[in-house]
This record gives structure tokens, sequence and C-alpha cells, in this order.
């Protein structure tokens, strides 16, 4: 069958188009040990007066399409809007299937033995603040601190630590905000923070770049329009959280 402009342009427009990879949104809920030792700019502080009333970003979206749970609350919640809009470039995190070589009879086969899961990195914008640096590298600490070189507890104590795992949302949407693939990275925390090169012939940004770990992924496949986030980026969280009822 020899190749058809008119029959593939048809097949995209019959899927609404194509796909652009910056049509996307991270919310990053911070821990709460990592979030209580971080303070909010005075600046950012009176950015998020109005919507000090409210929840967190996370939980507003969360509910808005239909996603619920403490794994999604921040302890720092305009830390959790701030990385959002800080977040400028992410990726959707790959998973393999991992075989073994079986021989029985004849030629050799694969077979299936164990789920592998990639890890992911993000980069974020760096302010003058250097707000964006220091915040993960307290999260690298509070995984291992450097006076004591001893693991925190991932999870939490029992006695009040919430531990330093969290879990992060990553959504794709189409050019009209609707939700059409997303994956909620379950029990993450940052692994390594990118050298941030310094020159003198330099005039751009500082940019950091974040890797993390985590157990596993879930994925989210319904496709829906996210108001809930439309909303909060235009009124703030309490307008998104009136959807949700």
């Amino acid at each position: 069958m020899s190749f058809s402009p008119n029959l593939f342009l048809s097949n995209i427009k019959g899927k609404d188009g194509l796909a652009r990879p910056c049509r996307y949104e991270v919310i990053l809920p911070i821990p709460g040990y990592v979030g209580n030792s971080v303070n909010n700019s005075i600046i950012e502080k009176i950015l998020n007066l109005p919507n000090s009333a409210f929840s967190d970003i996370s939980d507003a979206i969360g509910e808005a399409i239909g996603q619920k749970g403490d794994a999604k609350k921040s302890a720092n919640p305009g830390m959790t809007r701030y990385l959002a809009l800080q977040c400028e470039t992410a990726e959707l995190p790959g998973k393999t299937i991992q075989t073994e070589d079986v021989k029985i009879y004849g030629p050799t086969f694969k077979v299936p033995y164990q789920t592998q899961y990639q890890e992911t990195s993000f980069t974020f914008l760096c302010t003058n603040e250097f707000y964006e640096r220091k915040l993960f590298d307290k999260w690298l600490e509070s995984i291992m601190p450097t006076d004591t070189n001893n693991l925190r507890f991932p999870k939490g104590d029992g006695r009040g630590s919430s531990g330093y795992m969290t879990q992060i949302t990553i959504t794709q949407f189409d050019d009209t905000i609707k939700q059409i693939y997303a994956v909620n990275l379950i029990d993450a925390f940052p692994i390594s923070v990118a050298a941030q090169p310094l020159s003198w012939a330099e005039e751009g940004f500082h940019r950091v770049t974040v890797q993390f770990a985590y157990q596993r992924y879930e994925t989210i496949y319904e496709g829906k329009y996210n108001f809930g986030s439309a909303i909060t980026s235009i009124l703030g969280t309490g307008a998104a959280r009136l959807l949700s009822f």
C-alpha cells in the first residue's frame, strides 16, 4: 500500500489531532518534614494570601478529576503551586518487562519475571532566591542527614514524622484542557540534583534538574476535561475546589 497524505491527515483529524509535549502539568506535593523546614518567601506569601483559606492545589485538582487521598496532600501548598509553574521540562516515565532466557527443547525463548520502572527527571527554573535548589537540597538532606548519615524513615516513624516520600502526578492535556493521559508516581523521592554550571560567558537563566525514583506508577486512562486545573490557574485554588461539589 502506497503512502497517502490525505489518508494520513484523515487519521490524525479523526483522533482530534496530534498531542503536544508542551501541554502538561506536574503536581509535586511536599512531604511534611521537608515542607515544615522550608519557609515561603515574603513575596510568595503575599501572592498566595487569597488562597490561604483553601486546601492544597493538589487536593483541589485531585478532587476536580476524581482523585483523592492523603498521598496527594502537601505540607507546603504554596511550594506545590510554585513548582507546578516553575517546572520547565518533565517526562512521562517508561516501564520495562524484564525477561529471562529459557530453553526447554529447541530454541531459547524469553519469559517475563519482573516489572522495572524507569527513573524520571524534572527541570525547574531558578529564581534569584535560589528557592528551588534550596528545597531539593533540603529534601535530599531529609533522606540522609549530612551530620549523622543515618537514613530516615521513608513513610514516617509513627511519632509525627511524615517521611520523605510523596506521590507525583504528571498529566498530559490536549489543546482544549482535556486530560488525555496521566500517571501517579507512587512513593517518589529525589535521588540526585544535577550540577549547575557557572560561567562568565553565560547570560541565560539557572535551571536545576532533579532525578526522582519511585516504587511504581499508576496509569490514569480515562480522559476528561480538567476544569480544576484551568480554573486554578486563573482564579486560584478556591474556585477549583468549588468545581468538585
